[in-house]
């Protein structure tokens, strides 16, 4: 019998960062469950991927996450009944990782956020913890990370290596001069709270003229567009190339404004709680914190470029759940 390695995909970013892992590996059997939260489920459909569907987010308060942290972790027993997994990994799966300890089984989890709270859990019981290489030592060791690996460059990398601009995308979605796109917080995090001034931001720029376009993450956003009168884009959508052809892009969260450095778009964070990756590619002066609408310079974007931290991050990343896998 073949080992399995299983990864648990709780939240879209996670499905688009794994795809390229998953896809290379050839010695092992793939296990892949899913949580039923933002685009997570529509993404693996239309990649194409077979996964498992496994419960759904909790919500908003505690006592929901934790309910549905149980629920899951007591299905993923019976889906892994008479399966040899040699290794779990995920990306701050809390579920998995609970479950990893109580059915005995080697994880691994990445993370790239040291401000989210529930670290605690996930780098106390995880075998192994990996992070982006400017992850601050005194976050590690605050949050009782025991085993800790590094990468370069930046994780949506792992998906963003293959883009390539489609030149029809400017009309197909009718865009207009100045183009901003956004995506709002997410408010059903623990380490977020509210949406600071991302609303504020966005009727600023729609009253100077610009076409203000929201990739929603909920229908709490769509129903705050139409009360503002800003457009709701209806999903899915190529959400990499609308942010290539933006003039700006407004981030309410961190995956997102990554991408937009990435791409070469002009990028603003409204995030209220920034982290360490966030922080030090504002020093780079790649990113740009705003709290004051004002402070965003509404131009059309001058060139069209494609950065790159490494190149080789995808076989870093696939090396190092190989070599997970041997402990």
């Amino acid at each position: 019998m073949r080992g399995v390695i299983w990864f648990d995909l709780a939240n879209s970013p996670h499905v688009m960062f794994f795809r390229p892992v998953i896809s290379s590996i050839k010695d092992f059997d793939v296990l892949i469950t899913a949580r039923d939260f933002s685009e997570t489920v529509d993404l693996l459909r239309s990649f194409g991927m077979e996964f498992v569907l496994v419960g759904k987010h909790g919500g908003k308060g505690k006592l929901g996450k934790v309910r549905s942290m149980v629920e899951r972790v007591w299905k993923f027993g019976e889906i892994l009944k008479g399966k040899r997994v040699a290794l779990a990994v995920s990306h701050n799966s809390y579920d998995q990782i609970v479950a990893s300890k109580i059915y005995r089984i080697r994880n691994i989890t990445f993370m790239d956020y040291d401000k989210q709270i529930a670290n605690h859990l996930a780098f106390r019981l995880s075998d192994l913890v990996v992070v982006q290489e400017w992850f601050p030592e005194e976050a590690l060791r605050y949050f009782g990370a025991r085993r800790v690996k590094k990468y370069r460059g930046l994780k949506e990398e792992m998906y963003l290596l293959d883009f390539k601009p489609d030149p029809e995308v400017p009309r197909i979605f009718n865009i207009k001069r100045p183009f901003v796109f956004s995506r709002p917080p997410s408010t059903l995090s623990l380490y977020q709270k509210g949406y600071g001034i991302f609303w504020e931001t966005l009727v600023y720029l729609k009253n100077k003229g610009a076409d203000v376009r929201v990739l929603p993450r909920n229908p709490e956003d769509e129903k705050i567009c139409k009360d503002l009168g800003i457009e709701s884009l209806k999903k899915p959508v190529p959400a990499p190339q609308l942010i290539f052809w933006a003039d700006i892009f407004v981030g309410g969260g961190g995956t997102m404004t990554r991408e937009a450095v990435i791409l070469g778009t002009p990028a603003y964070s409204v995030l209220p709680q920034p982290g360490y990756l966030d922080k030090k590619l504002s020093e780079m002066g790649l990113l740009r914190f705003v709290e004051d609408p004002k402070e965003i310079r509404l131009e059309g974007k001058d060139k069209f470029e494609i950065r790159s931290f490494n190149p080789n991050i995808r076989e870093d990343i696939l090396n190092i759940i190989l070599e997970g896998i041997e402990g």
